[in-house]
């Protein structure tokens, strides 16, 4: 068989996990091939169940309905761009607060060698400059961007100090500072984002065990 038509034969590992974080977030359904969807998951608190599906050249997410000639139409809620890898975790940002107002789709690659143990992935969903310092580890992310880190145990065995903070005009102020374990099955996701009903600058942790 030509590599090509190989590589689109293959079956991908999906999960997901959308942002920010609903109570319950309903399902929805992920364009699989033409004219066919599966129904996912889409929690906010942990990631979903894994999903077998065919590679695709792009991820679409959205609702089958009816077109305007009466047959069944895809009406595509978000999409992006499918990553080589096999086992990919898709993040959907909420654009509103329903599932219609559209998603933004950020896919990760999510084998153990790229988002594995003791890692951490950040993303800044906020309008504002963000930076931090995990277990010795810095980074600095602009607006809409990410990062995966591997901190070390700089608090004793298993533990690392973790402090963030925002930029105000020129000056960075600090917002929150706490110890955090690592665990050698265990990978975490943080979002910085600002609360919809104050603004506040908030921080959203997800521990994941492998």
């Amino acid at each position: 068989m030509h590599p090509c038509l190989a590589q689109q034969s293959e079956n991908v590992t999906l999960r997901f996990v959308s942002f920010p974080r609903l109570a319950k977030p309903q399902p929805i359904e992920l364009l699989i091939g033409e004219g066919k969807t599966l129904e996912v998951e889409i929690p906010s608190n942990q990631l979903s169940a894994p999903y077998s599906v065919k590679r695709l050249a792009t991820w679409a997410v959205g609702k089958i309905g009816e077109g305007t000639d009466g047959t069944p139409k895809f009406k595509v809620y978000g999409k992006a761009r499918a990553l080589s890898s096999s086992q990919q975790l898709l993040l959907l940002v909420r654009k509103g607060a329903t599932n219609a107002d559209g998603f933004t789709i950020i896919p990760f690659d999510n084998r153990a060698t790229q988002f594995g143990s003791r890692k951490f992935l950040f993303l800044n969903a906020t309008k504002i400059d963000i930076a931090g310092e995990v277990g010795a580890k810095k980074f600095a992310l602009k607006p809409g961007r990410h990062t995966i880190i591997r901190p070390t145990a700089d608090q004793g065995k298993d533990l690392c100090h973790a402090i963030f903070y925002y930029r105000k005009e020129k000056a960075w102020k600090s917002f929150f500072s706490s110890n955090w374990p690592l665990r050698d099955k265990a990978r975490g996701l943080i979002f910085f984002y600002n609360d919809p009903r104050t603004s506040r600058l908030k921080l959203h942790s997800i521990r994941d065990f492998l």
